[in-house]
């Protein structure tokens, strides 16, 4: 397999996105699954709307642990896909400029052994996005933290808190 080249891919959501063939939004969602980690899990983009997205882990026997529910670390990955594409929904500038969020710290607080398919939902507000902006355009570290809930068909799983902060990697 071949090394990912996350430099080429910041490139390429946008020059997607700029061409105008596609909304930031798609592109996003259609470069999450293509992460290597995120094709290895089999998670998905269910939507992405500006400042909000949804993704999807469907049950994956191999993904549960020893007792048959959803294994802890597999909860995190709809998690960070959502967080990750909330954020980059109201960031494209960012992008443009080479800039990506990474995962700095995560905070998880897990409320029930998850069962069968989860669901991650993320929200990224403007005021968030300005002040990445901001920092960025003033030379500081851009970092911002965003919430994410997991669900199974019970309800809530995990309370995710990603940190992320913006690297320029182009």
């Amino acid at each position: 397999m071949e090394p990912f080249d996350a430099t080429a891919f910041a490139r390429e959501l946008l020059e997607v996105a700029d061409a105008g063939g596609q909304p930031l939004a798609d592109v996003l969602a259609e470069a999450g699954e293509r992460l290597p980690f995120n094709q290895h899990t089999g998670v998905e983009v269910r939507s992405v709307e500006p400042g909000h997205a949804q993704t999807v882990l469907r049950e994956d026997p191999p993904l549960d642990n020893h007792i048959g529910t959803v294994h802890a670390i597999a909860e995190l990955a709809p998690a960070e896909l959502a967080g990750a594409t909330a954020v980059g929904s109201r960031l494209g500038p960012l992008y443009a400029a080479g800039y990506l969020p990474l995962v700095r710290d995560l905070r998880v607080r897990y409320r029930k052994p998850a069962r069968g398919e989860l669901v991650a939902t993320a929200t990224f507000g403007t005021d968030e996005a300005a002040a990445i902006q901001a920092a960025v355009d003033a030379g500081e570290r851009a970092v911002c933290d965003v919430d994410v809930d997991v669900s199974d068909a019970e309800g809530t799983v995990a309370e995710v808190t990603l940190g992320f902060v913006f690297k320029q990697l182009a």
